[in-house]
């Protein structure tokens, strides 16, 4: 199976001069555990990624207030351990087992067109 079947599209972002708060609302708008900063909303420009658990670790557990943290404070930044459209799964699989990751960001010809997870590859054991 090929990523391109598991992937999720659109993805969600957040520029990079956003707040935490404001990745925190367009995570939970869209249902994801994450979002993808990208300058000027672009997607092919993805600067870094930011989880929930990048939230809770260093913004909530320290009593942070998330309106005044910029995403740009705890994201990951760039450059990400990304994925090809047409690679297999397995191949997905072997690079989050290798990088100790559960978020790939999914490229064609340098753009990025969007994001496979670890639940995604679950789909595959059926």
């Amino acid at each position: 199976m090929k990523v391109r079947d598991l992937m999720s599209y659109p993805i969600a972002t957040v520029r990079p001069e956003a707040m935490v708060l404001e990745a925190v609302k367009r995570m939970a708008a869209e249902k994801e555990g994450c979002v993808l900063v990208a300058r000027d909303g672009l997607l092919k420009e993805c600067l870094g990624i930011v989880t929930t658990s990048q939230i809770f670790l260093k913004v909530f557990s320290e009593g942070r207030d998330p309106a005044s943290i910029a995403v740009t404070d705890i994201m990951t930044a760039g450059p990400l351990v990304t994925i090809d459209l047409d690679a297999t799964t397995r191949e997905a699989a072997r690079l989050m087992r290798e990088h100790n990751v559960r978020r790939l960001p999914v490229m064609k010809d340098g753009a990025l067109v969007g994001i496979i997870t670890s639940k995604d590859l679950l789909l595959c054991v059926e």
